[in-house]
């Protein structure tokens, strides 16, 4: 008897089933691309707005620990240059001991607690409208208050992706919202 007649049908794959499974595999990633591009959008979204969130705690924490003002304030950072508030939230924003409650923060007496990065290109911070970029100053009193309410709407580049919002109470609390405003395509 051949040695071959006695073995079995083989356990590989033909190539036409090979083929096969490559087809469906291509198929499966080109209809799943949009959602996964999506849901990158979406947790690339999240996870500024929690950095922004965090700021905000973290200003909040420090004005009540130091029994001073604490504020956040936009800021676009070069490389060795001092930070300034300036410009809007998107650009990127700082966390400060303001000794002098003054719109500016001065190098010699406010200490810098905190410096962060700007959002990616095509995000921006606006008001819960989107009829302005959010460029104001937030001012932690000694109590822990602002003492006024806001609402710091992150939006995304793509309109399938909805907008975060960092909604901020006169008593300081500060909570991420989902759906909380509109943006406008395309701005």
């Amino acid at each position: 008897m051949d040695r071959m007649s006695t073995r079995g049908p083989g356990n590989g794959l033909t190539l036409i089933e090979l083929l096969l499974a490559l087809v469906v595999l291509c198929v499966a990633v080109t209809l799943a691309s949009p959602l996964l591009g999506s849901l990158l959008a979406h947790n690339r979204l999240e996870a500024d707005a929690k950095r922004l969130l965090g700021a905000l705690r973290l200003a909040r924490s420090e004005a009540v620990q130091g029994n001073g003002v604490v504020s956040v304030c936009p800021a676009r950072v070069l490389a060795g240059s001092e930070p300034r508030c300036a410009g809007s939230y998107r650009d990127g924003w700082i966390v400060y001991a303001n000794r002098d409650r003054g719109a500016q923060r001065q190098p010699a007496t406010d200490r810098l607690l905190g410096v962060f990065a700007g959002l990616p290109p095509g995000y921006r911070v606006t008001n819960r409208r989107d009829t302005r970029a959010a460029s104001s100053q937030i001012n932690y009193l000694p109590d822990g208050t602002t003492h006024r309410n806001l609402t710091l709407q992150i939006c995304p580049p793509r309109a399938d992706v909805a907008p975060l919002s960092i909604v901020l109470n006169s008593v300081g609390r500060a909570r991420l919202q989902r759906d909380w405003g509109t943006c406008t395509p395309g701005m």
